[in-house]
């Protein structure tokens, strides 16, 4: 074996310094790739919502998610956590000058604090001049509203968390809507600050409010105007993430799928759109798409944002009078066209669609009466989102679709009736500050922040970041704390809206309970 010191012939040396530039091109290539897409990982906040049963009689609980992560905004950054969604088109956070409760109860954006910040007078980006009156907007959700201002900043997203993740982010300057007025129900009592929307231009205060659009022109801060969605699947012990950029292969099962994405039409509604042959219920076509054309199409909205499947009231109950009764129920077969004119069938089992207890059971389709301009469109949801894994592209516009690769290993479930004793702990949780947060943050140490009187005040803060100085702990022992019950936390509040954990009491709705699970450093 030659040494460091052996004489090389001319040839092998020759061969090494190939082999050294090929070598070194791989790994450059390697660490491009990775600097190409950034995955943000989704934490889940899930309700109950009441849904009558097949016969009518009773009442089923189906769950309702929400997925949330962490974005920064401004300079120096200030953290945020938004629900990423494709059925919305706007970026939207608390600010400093809304006083509700509803704002107060979760971080707001402070101008002031960003020297990035420019104040916008219009929807089109014109700066606000000295005394300008400027423009807002207000936006109507299915259960609350809001009111925002226009302002520009600089947004970065961040794979992981913590100090370190500042290493893997791309940042981007975007138009977004600060809030000055928010309801009270339902955003007092969601976990997560505001919106990031990630539908098209139609459902945006504007086009410069279009994160897409963003996306698009910003090909410095992440060179493919593309993200993906992996949706954990309510029985697997897994966590949700969006990877902006591209996607990930070893989220798939198989290969994708490239649906076509009519973009004229898709910008204009707002939503991402493809088009849909028929479907079949078991082997049966329901043609639910038939018109006078010769090659009929229903078009369907691709939709993180909304749990269940929805559709025009006819085709809903034509599908419905097709599932029939609980006693056997059958698979559905959703066809969708593809780029090179082939079908794409999303398949939804029993399991998928169906809430079953006993012999009654309740199914996740949601018949929806949409404006004129939008006309009788599908809506899918994470019901059929959770199965499987999609790819946005807003370059090419088409979206990607493939089969989801689930672990098989199973998460206890965390939700809990009303009623129903929450589970015990194999073991209590560590109780603790966590000043390092607290300081990238650009907040002051626990300690002070406890002395300030902030406990009270800014609880969503204290809660996450400074449990042992705001003494929500009981002590165990001697040389271990317990966090004190979520249901202690909320027999605290006043809110008329009550939370059992961290799911949500909604009218029409029964309590439910989830714990979100938090991803420690080393796993993010």
């Amino acid at each position: 074996m030659a040494t460091a010191f052996t004489p090389i012939c001319a040839e092998k040396r020759i061969s090494l310094r190939v082999f050294a530039v090929v070598f070194s091109l791989r790994t450059i290539l390697a660490e491009q790739q990775l600097k190409d897409t950034l995955t943000v990982p989704l934490q889940e906040y899930i309700s109950l919502y009441e849904r009558p049963t097949q016969d009518g009689h009773s009442r089923l609980p189906l769950r309702v998610s929400e997925y949330y992560g962490s974005v920064l905004m401004g300079t120096p950054p200030q953290e945020f956590g938004v629900v990423f969604d494709t059925g919305s088109g706007n970026i939207v956070l608390p600010t400093l000058k809304c006083a509700d409760e509803a704002c107060e109860d979760h971080h707001r954006f402070s101008s002031g604090a960003s020297r990035s910040s420019v104040q916008l007078a219009l929807e089109d980006g014109t700066p606000l001049r000295p005394g300008q009156d400027r423009d807002t907007t207000t936006i109507t959700y299915g259960t609350g509203k809001l009111t925002g201002e226009y302002i520009q900043d600089m947004l970065c997203l961040r794979q992981g968390s913590g100090p370190a993740a500042v290493m893997n982010s791309a940042c981007l300057k975007v138009d977004f809507l600060g809030v000055t007025q928010e309801s009270r129900f339902p955003f007092t009592e969601l976990p997560f600050d505001g919106i990031f929307g990630l539908g098209l231009a139609g459902l945006s205060a504007g086009p410069s409010f279009n994160f897409v659009n963003r996306l698009v022109a910003a090909n410095e801060a992440i060179r493919s105007p593309t993200f993906a969605f992996f949706l954990r699947r309510l029985d697997a012990d897994e966590d949700s993430e969006i990877t902006f950029g591209g996607y990930r292969p070893e989220r798939l099962e198989g290969d994708v799928t490239w649906l076509p994405v009519p973009k004229d039409e898709a910008d204009e509604k707002g939503y991402w759109l493809v088009t849909m042959r028929d479907i079949y219920v078991g082997d049966k076509p329901l043609h639910v798409c038939d018109d006078f054309r010769s090659k009929p199409r229903c078009q369907v909205a691709m939709d993180t944002g909304t749990a269940l499947m929805m559709g025009p009231r006819h085709g809903v109950a034509e599908l419905l009078r097709h599932i029939g009764g609980c006693q056997s129920i059958p698979s559905i077969r959703f066809d969708l066209d593809t780029i090179d004119g082939g079908i794409f069938s999303v398949i939804l089992g029993p399991d998928d669609y169906a809430e079953v207890k006993g012999s009654d059971c309740a199914f996740a389709f949601q018949p929806v009466d949409l404006p004129p301009n939008l006309g009788p469109m599908w809506v899918f949801g994470q019901t059929a989102l959770r199965k499987y894994y999609t790819i946005y592209d807003a370059k090419k516009w088409h979206v990607g679709i493939g089969l989801a690769k689930h672990t098989v290993k199973k998460r206890q479930s965390t939700l809990v009736q009303e009623g129903e004793p929450p589970p015990k702990k194999a073991e209590p949780e560590v109780c603790e500050d966590d000043n390092k947060n607290m300081v990238w943050n650009h907040l002051p140490g626990c300690k002070s922040f406890a002395s300030m009187g902030y406990c009270h005040r800014f609880s969503p803060l204290a809660r996450k970041y400074c449990r042992l100085s705001c003494a929500l702990c009981t002590v165990g022992s001697a040389s271990e704390a317990q966090l004190v019950g979520e249901k202690d936390l909320q027999e605290s509040s006043s809110a008329s809206v009550q939370v059992a954990g961290s799911g949500m009491s909604l009218s029409g709705a029964r309590r439910g309970v989830v714990k979100v699970r938090t991803l420690s450093r080393e796993e993010s």
